[in-house]
């Protein structure tokens, strides 16, 4: 069954009857099964931004994750990331991970630092999304960007990346200083292209104290509902998100978990988002088609930009 899981994860392949074994398997050996295969097993749920419809998946990881949280602090927070791709972070186990005792046990370890950046990921999930959560909360001071360059995906295909022709067709459609590319914000999300828009829509200078909203957002309270991102900075971040081939399941039409993860952290963040999906552009022909492609997407949101916008 862990092959399976590590099969599918791999090679992104949504399978619902196989993901549903899996689940119901890891169901029926619950007492059996160490923190450290389930975090195998849960892989793919995550990955695959898959939920299933075994109704005891979510109370058997409760129960594991209650059973093996100090014995393996590692495989908990695998397994945490998982849930929280696929929203479904149990409250006690975040009171656990974000326990004084549980940090100070991972400091010394030699995973201290990514489990660092998966609690700081699981932090920025509560501050979101969660707005009943009342417990512990990861101290500032351990605090670490979560994703501060491209992902190892990402970098291992850039040959095959639309990145650099729509840098291109930016630099030409609107001036090298109206954007920022492979810019992380605030926590820790590295964005593919980012413009500053002022309150009449056009396109401003990103100057590089400006390009950033503010983390936490500063309207949210922890008892604000995580759906109402606001700001008082008149001026809107538009992120460009390029939504290429390998950032869906194999079938081309469901965003990965950590893809629709930072796209959702970020328009919760205040952020306005303009994805730009590998079919279009995979059927833009030459430069020329691409810049006519971008142009029409800028301006179907409003925006201005040269001598008229400003």
């Amino acid at each position: 069954m862990v092959l399976l899981a590590q099969h599918l994860a791999r090679h992104r392949l949504r399978e619902p009857q196989l993901l549903e074994a899996i689940a119901h398997f890891l169901v029926v050996q619950e007492a059996q099964l160490s923190s450290k295969v389930v975090q195998k097993l849960v892989l793919p749920f995550g990955r695959l931004n898959y939920l299933p419809l075994e109704q005891q998946f979510m109370p058997c990881l409760e129960r594991i994750l209650a059973r093996e949280a100090g014995v393996a602090p590692l495989a908990t927070v695998n397994i945490l990331m998982s849930l929280c791709q696929l929203r479904c972070l149990p409250f006690r186990a975040l009171h656990f991970v974000f326990s004084p005792g549980f940090i100070s046990h991972i400091s010394g370890t030699p995973h201290a630092l990514i489990v660092r950046r998966y609690l700081s990921l699981l932090d920025t999930a509560v501050e979101l999304e969660l707005p009943g959560y009342r417990g512990p909360r990861l101290p500032r001071r351990q605090q670490v960007p979560i994703f501060p360059q491209p992902l190892i995906t990402d970098r291992a295909r850039c040959k095959y990346s639309h990145k650099d022709i729509v840098a291109e067709g930016l630099r030409q459609l609107l001036g090298e200083e109206k954007y920022r590319q492979d810019l992380t914000v605030p926590p820790g999300y590295c964005t593919d292209f980012l413009l500053c828009v002022s309150s009449s829509g056009a396109v401003l200078p990103v100057r590089t104290q400006d390009p950033f909203l503010p983390y936490p957002p500063r309207s949210r309270s922890r008892g604000q509902a995580a759906s109402q991102p606001t700001t008082r900075d008149p001026a809107q971040r538009v992120v460009l998100m390029l939504r290429e081939r390998w950032h869906f399941c194999r079938d081309g039409r469901v965003l990965l978990g950590s893809r629709a993860l930072r796209e959702r952290h970020l328009g919760l963040m205040g952020y306005q988002l303009l994805p730009l999906p590998f079919e279009e552009l995979e059927s833009q022909r030459g430069l020329p088609q691409l810049k006519s492609y971008l142009r029409q997407k800028l301006q179907a949101l409003g925006l201005r930009w040269g001598p008229e916008g400003g």
